[in-house]
């Protein structure tokens, strides 16, 4: 009997230490990682919304430069191809077309940052109202 008391008693005192620190520390660290969450949430939510922002404008930038490029590149083509009077006054008047149509995308692309300048701030606003102690 004394025994199978002494292999027991280690599995005892272990489930005992377990239980112990279960109830006394669990709530402890249950409270501190919430804490911690609400702490670090408006951290991340900044990060996430910075980032979001960070892509926007650069799949921006990369479209408005390859629509550039190629606005350019077929006016390289079109000027290649100047041979007499007649194709220099057509090619001067597609040039016209062309800074008409280059002026309107940069109107557009402008309309596009505004666009995404607006939603990043009124994001942020969002946040930042959301994060304050006396709002939640």
């Amino acid at each position: 009997f004394i025994h199978a008391l002494n292999r027991a008693a280690p599995i005892f005192i272990y489930k005992f230490i377990y239980w112990s620190y279960t109830m006394l520390y669990g709530d402890l660290f249950s409270n501190m990682n919430a804490q911690y969450k609400n702490v670090f949430e408006p951290y991340t939510k900044f990060n996430s919304l910075v980032a979001k922002n960070f892509a926007d404008l650069t799949n921006l930038q990369l479209e408005a430069a390859r629509n550039y490029a190629n606005i350019g590149l077929a006016q390289m083509f079109a000027n290649s191809e100047v041979k007499d009077m007649q194709s220099m006054v057509n090619c001067t008047t597609k040039q016209l077309e062309t800074m008409n149509k280059l002026s309107q995308q940069m109107i557009e692309d402008g309309k596009k940052l505004a666009t995404l300048t607006t939603e990043f701030k009124s994001e942020f606003e969002k946040l930042v109202s959301e994060s304050m102690p006396n709002n939640k």
